[in-house]
């Protein structure tokens, strides 16, 4: 689908419907409705009906700079394709599920839910090409509800969270779940750390790391090889309810409830040192707090201003601003970001908008450049509040490649509006601050934010350039309480939307490893497939024509890195317990040798026999030393231990983290003085008689 555009928010769709927008032509737009059959328990799709928009033209809300698109499309989009379906599967029982995800090398998908299991599927097709799935393990280890669930980079380990504020880790091999059945994935390691639930977590780029986030108000960055917490994060006022880890693994990233998202990184002479070594732990700190954006004024008030008298300039007044995120009556467990398969991109969900002051509060979800987080790049708005964002990892081929002569510098900017002509636009190229407070009017490098539509057409065009101008596309997902929203990088308007698939808030979604498969998981206890056809979505680039810059982001190659961390990992971890092993060995050796050559002497039969004796004795001491430092110096150096550092908005909270942790108990010396006095024996009471 590649032409599909929300009417004024979708706000027609009636409760426990799914209605998708497929096409938008001269005069009527045909929608698709999904609803379940009367006969049929799957979902039937049938044509709704025509709207005529020829009285009122229907524009989509804005994404970027201000720019809206009219829903009449320039060109005619494919047959339609993709395929809805909401699997009558009982996933979990009755419970809800809570999180999903597809491992990059198997393409199993994983759930996990309030029956304290997570479960493995294969996503098929069945006789007639509908999505289905076939039950493949159930893993039992949890003691209460599974909150997340998330395979590593390499798809050779999975990870989970849940109420009881452990993670698990599992491998594949051979086990068996609490029911007696057979399974392929046993479990590694157990991590310990939080006091409460573990609502998300992430892993790090090549898999040597996780981080979770908590009811606890913190995160601990957990190094998976050991084992073992390294790092705590702290700094949020309420609870961490998602987080994400860059693919370049630089910035650790925690969206709260309390209305802020924190951006970690470890810098300076931190940024040179081993990934998660205890170096590049001290050098980790917040790097930016978002959690606002400047306020627009009410343009109805202008004219009011301008009769007015002007008051006073008053220096240390700053502009009134609005907060960027919902507070914590959200009625959504889960806040889970993402960044894009690249990097280039930050999406933060559960935001909200006010155009000024006085005008109604809108749903919206935020994308920030990379190492621009002054302000938010594109404000997607939402029918409901935004609870997960998830990007394909594939890449795929840009709409229309253009070479560097077609592509504009600076496009000129255009000529103010009078009020009369767009009352709502208050922009002015001469006077305008170079970094507007507006968060939704953000432009690429070097251009400016794109006219209105109903600008006067003696303003120069500039020349037509896709949404984001990268040499490749990337598809997203957002994910709302009851809508699922797929955008392009490249086009303002929606790829595909599908709003009312289940009766219950949406929790979470992942992507198949080849981008063609959406699965959405409900509260309902059921979950949603989205099936698109291969091209539907455009080429998809191979690694060989991927940009080199990208190519190891790419699902192969981010396998094929990780398989290699891991064998590089394991091989030094064998060389390491090898020389261990060989060090034991020689301290045996050297010790048995000392104590044979002692009961093998004579007794000395005269004076120089005795004095021969003695140096004898002399040299098996000397060689004993000597032995007992040999052996200390092949023994294995003592490992430093690694703090668990906190991270607060002041030093008080590095210092609770320092004065929590909990010193070895040291043997007290005994003390020459005074014998005590003898303990008085105990009373025993009398028996009656």
């Amino acid at each position: 689908m590649q032409a599909c555009v929300v009417v004024e928010r979708a706000a027609f769709l009636p409760l426990g419907r799914a209605v998708v927008v497929l096409e938008q032509q001269a005069d009527t737009q045909q929608l698709f409705e999904v609803r379940p059959g009367s006969s049929d328990p799957q979902p039937s799709i049938r044509i709704s009906s025509g709207f005529q928009n020829a009285a009122v033209p229907f524009k989509t809300p804005p994404l970027a700079g201000g720019l809206h698109t009219d829903a009449r499309a320039s060109h005619a989009p494919p047959a339609f394709a993709m395929k809805v379906k909401t699997l009558q599967v009982l996933w979990h029982g009755k419970d809800p599920v809570l999180s999903v995800d597809f491992s990059p090398d198997t393409g199993l998908l994983a759930s996990c839910g309030g029956d304290k299991e997570i479960k493995l599927w294969e996503v098929r097709e069945d006789a007639d090409g509908a999505p289905d799935v076939r039950h493949v393990d159930t893993l039992t280890a949890h003691s209460k509800t599974v909150n997340c669930v998330r395979f590593s980079p390499g798809g050779d380990m999975l990870a989970s969270g849940g109420d009881t504020g452990e993670v698990i880790l599992w491998r594949p091999g051979s086990s068996t779940n609490a029911h007696g059945d057979a399974t392929t994935w046993r479990t590694s390691a157990v991590l310990r750390g939080h006091s409460d639930d573990v609502q998300d977590l992430a892993w790090a780029p090549a898999g040597a790391g996780i981080v979770t986030g908590s009811v606890d108000n913190e995160c601990i960055v957990w190094d998976v090889p050991k084992a073992k917490g390294v790092l705590r994060l702290q700094g949020h006022t309420h609870y961490v309810q998602g987080v994400s880890w860059d693919p370049h693994g630089e910035y650790l990233t925690s969206q709260s409830g309390d209305r802020t998202v924190r951006l970690f990184a470890s810098r300076g002479m931190g940024a040179s040192h081993q990934f998660l070594s205890a170096r590049w732990c001290k050098h980790v700190t917040c790097q930016k707090v978002l959690k606002s954006a400047e306020e627009n004024p009410d343009p109805r008030a202008a004219h009011l201003a301008a009769e007015a008298p002007p008051p006073a300039a008053d220096a240390a007044a700053k502009p009134p601003r609005q907060p960027l995120f919902h507070d914590d009556t959200l009625q959504s467990f889960f806040r889970r970001p993402a960044w894009s398969p690249c990097g280039s991109f930050l999406a933060l969900p559960a935001g909200i908008y006010r155009e000024h002051a006085d005008a109604r509060e809108e749903h919206a979800t935020y994308l920030y450049q990379r190492d621009r987080f002054a302000r938010p790049a594109l404000r997607i708005p939402g029918v409901s509040p935004a609870v997960c964002v998830r990007f394909s990892p594939a890449f795929y081929a840009p709409a229309r490649p253009r070479d560097a002569a077609e592509r504009p510098k600076t496009p000129p900017p255009p000529s103010p509006p009078s009020n009369d002509e767009n009352p709502a636009s208050t922009s002015d190229p001469a006077t305008d601050d170079p970094a507007p407070a507006n968060p939704d009017a953000v432009p690429r490098d070097g251009a400016s934010a794109a006219p209105e539509p109903n600008a006067p057409s003696s303003a120069a065009a500039p020349v037509e350039v896709p949404l984001i101008d990268l040499p490749w596309r990337v598809l997203f997902a957002v994910c709302t309480t009851d809508t699922v929203t797929v955008y392009d990088t490249s086009e303002p308007t929606p790829v595909a939307f599908v709003g009312g698939l289940h009766y219950a808030a949406i929790t979470d979604a992942a992507w198949s490893p080849d981008g063609a498969t959406l699965v959405v998981s409900s509260s309902d206890g059921y979950c949603s497939v989205l099936k698109f056809e291969e091209g539907e979505l455009g080429r998809r680039l191979s690694v060989a024509e991927a940009p080199e810059r990208v190519r190891e982001f790419m699902p192969e190659e981010r396998v094929r890195a990780a398989r290699e961390a891991a064998r590089a990992a394991r091989l030094a971890a064998e060389e390491r317990a090898a020389a261990q092993a060989q060090a034991q060995k020689e301290i045996a050796a050297q010790a048995a040798q000392a104590p044979v050559a002692a009961a093998n002497e004579d007794a000395p039969a005269n004076d120089a026999t005795a004095e021969a004796g003695g140096e004898e004795k002399t040299a098996a001491a000397a060689a004993a030393a000597a032995a007992k430092a040999d052996a200390a110096k092949a023994a294995s150096k003592r490992v430093a231990p690694v703090p668990v550092v906190a991270f607060g908005a002041d030093a008080a909270g590095a210092k609770a983290a320092f004065e929590a942790r909990v010193a070895k108990r040291v043997a007290p010396e005994p003390v020459a003085g005074p014998e005590p006095p003898a303990k008085a024996p105990k009373r025993v009471a009398p028996t009656a008689m």
